[in-house]
């Protein structure tokens, strides 16, 4: 289904018909996955033959990590939705963060940038009360500000923003329906069509003046 297609259903009806995310060695259950909803959260890690692997609740999509091991990849994925939460968006889209920030640790020889999130994810737990995963949210809440300003911190930030937000599932939820140049630019595509924005005052737009 086209993001186009998707946007509508999703006005029509009130519901996202989820899409699969687009990484190497993303398995899923395609009817599982659809017939679930993208609020389905709870995804949990586990290790299998020395490859950890994110997986869904009812077991409906996993993802493979190259470097993390399982409590790092659970950590960082429950901190990525601690960092920037959003109700309707499901684990699978937040995993693609925690995918995106394994490849590159495990993309260099330099394990610099892996101790950093190892170390990170070790002081978070600890700034939690012994478990960032288990922690209430006013605990995680409390962690995370005392470590706002860490090279950890910014590190998973960094990457969160654009790895989340440039997932075109994601972008359905919200509403947008995706860059308007391919379709020829936003005068004949809709420019003013943001229903999800209130209109501006008249003022906002004085009259031209000869």
């Amino acid at each position: 289904m086209r993001l186009i297609e998707r946007s509508a259903h999703a006005e029509s009806t009130g519901k996202v018909p989820p899409g699969p995310p687009h990484l190497p060695g993303f398995v899923m259950d395609r009817r599982r996955f659809i017939r679930g909803s993208l609020t389905a959260v709870g995804a949990y890690a586990v290790a299998v033959s020395g490859v950890t692997w994110l997986v869904a609740p009812d077991k409906a999509w996993a993802v493979p990590y190259d470097a993390f091991d399982p409590d790092l990849a659970q950590t960082l994925l429950v901190m990525t939705r601690a960092v920037y939460p959003h109700a309707a968006v499901g684990d699978a889209h937040y995993a693609v963060v925690v995918k995106a920030l394994d490849a590159e640790a495990a993309g260099f020889e330099d394990k610099s940038r892996l101790d950093l999130l190892r170390d990170g994810a070790a002081a978070l737990d600890e700034a939690a009360g012994g478990s960032f995963i288990d922690a209430s949210e006013d605990a995680r809440y409390a962690a995370l500000e005392g470590m706002a300003t860490t090279p950890f911190f910014q590190a998973i930030r960094g990457k969160a923003v654009v790895a989340l937000y440039n997932q075109p599932e994601v972008w359905a939820v919200f509403g947008y329906e995706g860059p308007s140049y391919p379709k020829g630019g936003y005068l004949h595509n809709g420019f003013d069509d943001l229903s999800w924005l209130p209109d501006p005052p008249p003022e906002a737009s004085p009259p031209v003046e000869d």
